[in-house]
């Protein structure tokens, strides 16, 4: 039996070089992928000289990032790649109900038509997840050029994104675990903290049931409740006023700098990733 061997040219470079062990061939959505694991000589690739800055990041729906180093701010809007294609996916899964679809125990064959509709609608879900893909590597590439040390808060999206109660806006709370997914937070906060971690920087996740960011004011740590349509930040004790999101952002920072006034500047317990 004769084998042929095939070349093909790697997308962009490889950032650590070693001696391949595994290589993985499969097929997603009619397009061939193959992933090579290899043993790296080298544990990791870090700068001569680390960025010195250090950050607090708020996830939010619509600011996707607010980002503080304390004296300078900006936000990052959510991209909303789901929402702008919902659309046309919705449009693409109605015309698939109307085409004849596969039935086992009928002994029924999916039509042309039907698979043909199916594979339009992967193709734009598959669309979505690239851009999503893209956009998060590239905002973890820019807060990394900079900054060195990041904290944030800690977030299970398995239970943010949990399906509302019998009898409490059931409409409201799909429509705030589809912004959730879209924005991507645990593919985000994973890729930052992976970025981080890579040139040798320091990745804190602020416990936020102890330190509760959005109820804390930095400026003096006294805690008020706000409800989430509240997004202004005004502390009844100093009269600081901020963003919402902003002020989340440095209460993280400040805290994981032991320099929170009151409550919540002790860090010992703290997960150091």
């Amino acid at each position: 039996m004769a084998y042929a061997t095939l070349r093909y040219q790697m997308r962009g470079q490889a950032k650590y070089w070693g001696k391949p062990t595994t290589c993985t061939i499969v097929c997603r959505h009619g397009k061939w992928y193959a992933s090579i694991t290899v043993n790296v000589l080298e544990p990791a690739l870090k700068p001569e000289i680390l960025p010195v800055g250090a950050i607090g990041i708020d996830l939010g729906c619509t600011s996707a990032l607010s980002i503080t180093d304390g004296e300078n701010h900006h936000q990052i809007d959510a991209p909303q790649f789901l929402r702008n294609a919902e659309h046309k996916i919705k449009k693409a899964s109605k015309d698939k109900r109307r085409k004849r679809a596969p039935n086992r125990n009928k002994k029924i064959k999916a039509a042309r038509r039907f698979k043909k509709a199916q594979s339009k609608i992967s193709k734009l879900t598959r669309k979505v997840g690239n851009q999503r893909h893209n956009w998060v590597h590239q905002v973890a590439a820019e807060i990394i050029s900079g900054n060195s040390f990041v904290a944030t808060e800690t977030l299970v999206v398995k239970n943010m994104t949990g399906k509302a109660k019998r009898g409490k806006r059931k409409k409201q709370k799909a429509g705030l675990n589809k912004s959730i997914l879209d924005v991507g937070f645990g593919m985000l906060r994973a890729s930052i903290k992976y970025k981080v971690e890579q040139i040798g920087g320091v990745f804190i996740e602020v416990p936020t049931r102890q330190v509760k960011p959005s109820q804390t004011c930095p400026q003096c740590g006294h805690q008020h409740k706000k409800t989430l349509d509240i997004r202004v930040h005004e502390c009844g004790v100093c009269g600081y006023v901020q963003d919402r999101d902003i002020a989340a952002a440095e209460v993280m920072l400040y805290w994981a700098k032991g320099i929170l006034p009151g409550l919540g500047t002790n860090r010992a317990n703290a997960p150091l990733r």
